[in-house]
């Protein structure tokens, strides 16, 4: 079953030497959203078309998930954001890019590695990756919250566990999302392919740590704001404190009842916070 929206199209393209799938609706300026695991361009399906009526929206489904390719390799942070920015040639960009979990660390990344491409940053309970990185090796509370990126790590059995659990209904999206939706996350995520390659996510950042540690990362001189879910399990609020000195103007919003999944918990805040952003000189 391919899951749609009223009013969109799905368009195909070859970028940086992977097909990548997307949603596309409305005119006006370029919106590139990114999505998280486990999930794919359908996290959005709550903004989309409210925004469409403004912006022209772009969903995509990242390198590995459902319906884009799959390919052994390039899960690394720079091949992720290079990905993007090729998306973003192709659709005419620049553009603004709202990012999610996974989306908005290779989102921060597109604005670090091609500034030209971002013309506004929009992030939720998504790390920076090098603040990611800093708050993993030395802070406490995102340690503890990060203990399943080690299981992450190991060959097959992730893979296996993620199945399980939505098999049985213990993947964390079943704590704020109805079944339906979550069977439309796990029918994307048993695609032939598609664990191992959202696994590789993590597996990728890690082997990034001895170069990055050390390394004061790029600056991103456009516009950040971030919204984020007070209640999430699997992220520290931390890392918007270390990522704020490399980031020339950041604005950031809690929501203290919402969890890791905001653009669902709370989809009319997120949207008028996108569009509001967004649409601002």
């Amino acid at each position: 079953m391919t899951v749609t929206l009223d009013g969109v199209s799905h368009q195909r393209a070859r970028v940086n030497g992977v097909e990548l799938h997307w949603v596309e609706k409305g005119d006006g300026p370029l919106v590139l959203l990114m999505h998280g695991f486990p999930e794919f361009w359908w996290s959005w399906r709550k903004q989309i078309g409210p925004l469409s009526r403004q912006f022209r929206i772009v969903a995509v489904d990242m390198r590995g998930f459902n319906e884009s390719e799959k390919p052994a390799t390039g899960y690394d942070t720079a091949t992720l954001a290079t990905d993007m920015r090729d998306l973003i040639d192709r659709l005419g960009g620049p553009a603004y890019v709202a990012g999610h979990d996974w989306g908005g660390i290779v989102a921060y990344q597109l604005a670090m590695d091609w500034p030209d491409r971002v013309r506004k940053l929009a992030i939720l309970n998504a790390p920076h990756p090098d603040a990611w990185i800093r708050a993993w090796l030395t802070h406490a509370e995102q340690q503890r919250k990060s203990w399943y990126v080690f299981l992450n790590l190991l060959p097959d059995f992730p893979e296996e566990n993620y199945k399980a659990q939505f098999r049985d209904g213990t993947i964390r999206l079943a704590r704020v999302m109805p079944p339906e939706d979550v069977a439309v996350y796990r029918e994307a995520f048993e695609k032939p392919g598609t664990a191992t390659a959202a696994l590789n996510y993590y597996r990728e950042i890690v082997k990034e740590i001895p170069r990055r540690r050390h390394v004061t990362p790029g600056r991103i001189t456009c516009p950040v704001r971030v919204l984020w879910g007070r209640r999430d399990i699997a992220l520290d609020p931390v890392v918007n404190d270390i990522a704020a000195p490399w980031i020339d103007t950041m604005e950031v919003f809690y929501f203290p009842a919402a969890w890791h999944w905001i653009a669902f918990e709370k989809p009319r805040a997120v949207t008028r916070h996108l569009r509001e952003f967004f649409d601002a000189p």
